[in-house]
């Protein structure tokens, strides 16, 4: 998976955290382009499942998406598994 450097916003559009390392993966299902990928987490950053975010990328695309599991093994970074809702442009 590549990673992308990218800032993600809340709903209400104010900004949950900038600068953070993403990997995507996208394929194609049914014709429609689907994606999902991981985000790298550093301690204090709050991204609860089942919430909804935008993430923007670096390189101008951006898309919603949803948390589907925050993982902490109690360390400064974790792992945050995402399912993009939608077109990824």
């Amino acid at each position: 998976m590549p990673f992308y450097s990218a800032s993600i916003y809340k709903e209400d559009g104010s900004v949950c955290c900038q600068g953070v390392m993403v990997s995507l993966e996208g394929m194609d299902r049914d014709g429609a382009a689907d994606w999902f990928g991981t985000i790298s987490a550093r301690e204090g950053m709050e991204l609860l499942a089942g919430q909804k975010y935008r993430l923007v990328l670096t390189d101008g695309r951006s898309g919603q998406f949803m948390v589907r599991r925050n993982t902490s093994a109690g360390g400064q970074e974790r792992a945050v598994s995402l399912q993009g809702m939608g077109p990824l442009q």
